[in-house]
C-alpha cells in the first residue's frame, strides 16, 4: 500500500493561471481600440462651441452629426430661436457662430457684425414647400389649382389657389368629409422663416415684381395679409404636426421644408403615399448661412463644407449639398434614388424673388403685426 502524496502547488503559478487568460484577452482588446481610434476618444481635449441656431437645429441635433463633431473634437451647444428673435438677440458677441434660415437674417446679422470677424459658410440648401395629404391634393388638382408632378409632388398656382380663398371655398365644395375653409397654416411670420415665406408665396399672386420701396412693401403686405390671417393663430413649427398620424386633424395644408419631409421618408420601411408635398411655381430655397465670429465657428463652418461624413449625413437628413462656389452637389438624387424615393422637383419652375432685406421685414410687421 502506497503512502498517500503530498503535492505543494505553488500560489503564484495558481494566480497566473487564472489571470493571464483575461489578460491575453483585455491586451488585445486594447491593441484594436488603440488602431481603431476610439480607446482615446474619451481622453481627447473637446472644444465646447455655442452657436445659435433656428429651424436647421434638427441637423446637428442629430445624433450621428454630434458623434462625427465628437469624433472631430467638438461639440456643439445647440440653443433654439426663431431667426428673426435670432438677428435681434442682444448678445451675438457670446456665441462662437449662429445658423439663421433664410436670407433677412443672415444680412441683419452680417450688418450688426461689420468691422468684426464674420465669415459665413453655406453648406446646403432646402426648398420651403407646402405639405399635404394626397386626397386634399387631388382636391386642389380637381380645383384648377395644382397640377400632378410625379408620384409624391404637385405644383401649386398660387394665383388659382388665391382664387380658391377669395371665393371662401371649403374641402366639402370638392367632395372631401371637411367643412373648413382651403387654407394654409404656418409658423408666426414675425418668428420663423417658414412663416415669412408663405408671405412671399402668396405675394407672387399679386404680380412677379417685388416692391422697391417702404410704401409699395406695405401696399401688397396690406393685400396679402388676409390670406395669412386666414389661417387663425400661427403656431410655431409645423412639421411636428403634420408627420403624426393624426397630422390631418392639425394641418390640412402646411409650411415647413423639403428636408424635413425627405428625412421622414427615409425614415419608413415604405414610403408612405399619403404625405405629398406641394411646390408653389415659384419656388423658395431656404439657403441658411453658417455665419461665425471665432476661429472656433470658422472650424466647424470648414468641417461642414469639407467633411465627406457630415456632407453625407445632411443628405441622409434630406438637404441639398452645395460647394464652396454655390453649386449643387449630385449625390442628393443618386442617394434618395437608391432608397426608393423620386426625386423632387426643386428648382424646376421659377423662384420667388423676394424683396430686399429691409423691405421684406417691413412687410413682415405689416402682415404678422409684429412687436
Amino acid at each position: 500500500m502506497r503512502e498517500p502524496e503530498f503535492k505543494v502547488v505553488d500560489p503564484r503559478r495558481r494566480f497566473l493561471l487564472w489571470f493571464v487568460p483575461p489578460l491575453a484577452v483585455f491586451v488585445f482588446g486594447l491593441v484594436v481600440l488603440l488602431v481603431s481610434g476610439h480607446v482615446t476618444g474619451p481622453f481627447r481635449s473637446v472644444t465646447v462651441v455655442r452657436a445659435l441656431f433656428a429651424s436647421k437645429r434638427d441637423f446637428f441635433q442629430d445624433e450621428q452629426v454630434k458623434r462625427i463633431l465628437m469624433a472631430r473634437g467638438y461639440q456643439v451647444h445647440v440653443t433654439p430661436v426663431g431667426s428673426r428673435d435670432l438677428a435681434n438677440k442682444p448678445d451675438l458677441d457670446s456665441y462662437h457662430f449662429v445658423f439663421p434660415s433664410g436670407h433677412v437674417a443672415n444680412e441683419h446679422v452680417k450688418s450688426r457684425r461689420a468691422g468684426k470677424h464674420v465669415v459665413p459658410y453655406r453648406p446646403f440648401f432646402t426648398p420651403v414647400v407646402l405639405a399635404t395629404f394626397r386626397e386634399y391634393a387631388e382636391a386642389l388638382v380637381q380645383a384648377g389649382a395644382a397640377t400632378r408632378n410625379g408620384d409624391l409632388y404637385y405644383d401649386l398656382k398660387m394665383d388659382e389657389f388665391k382664387k380658391l380663398a377669395d371665393g371662401r371655398k371649403r374641402w366639402n365644395d370638392y367632395g372631401l368629409s371637411n367643412e373648413n375653409r382651403i387654407t394654409v397654416q404656418s409658423p408666426d411670420p414675425c418668428k420663423a422663416y417658414s412663416g415669412a415665406t408663405l408671405v412671399g408665396f402668396f405675394a407672387t399672386a399679386f404680380g412677379d415684381e417685388p416692391p422697391q420701396t417702404v410704401e409699395a412693401a406695405e401696399k401688397l403686405a396690406l393685400e396679402v395679409k388676409p390670406y395669412v390671417d386666414a389661417q387663425g393663430q400661427a403656431g410655431e413649427d409645423m412639421a411636428p404636426k403634420y408627420f403624426v398620424p393624426e397630422g390631418r386633424t392639425h394641418a390640412v395644408i402646411a409650411v415647413i421644408y423639403e428636408h424635413q419631409f425627405i428625412a421622414y421618408q427615409l425614415r419608413q420601411k415604405n414610403v408612405d403615399t399619403e404625405r405629398v408635398l406641394l411646390y408653389p411655381e415659384k419656388q423658395h430655397q431656404s439657403t441658411p448661412e453658417l455665419i461665425s465670429f471665432t476661429p472656433e465657428g470658422d472650424r466647424i463652418g470648414e468641417l461642414m463644407m469639407n467633411d465627406p461624413e457630415l456632407r453625407q449625413r445632411a443628405v441622409e437628413l434630406g438637404f441639398h449639398s452645395l460647394g464652396w462656389n454655390g453649386e449643387t452637389g449630385a449625390d442628393f438624387g443618386a442617394y434618395i434614388a437608391s432608397r426608393g424615393l423620386p426625386e423632387p422637383p426643386a428648382g424646376a419652375k421659377g423662384r420667388v424673388e423676394l424683396p430686399k432685406a429691409e423691405l421684406f421685414e417691413r412687410m413682415l410687421d405689416v402682415v404678422g403685426e409684429c412687436k
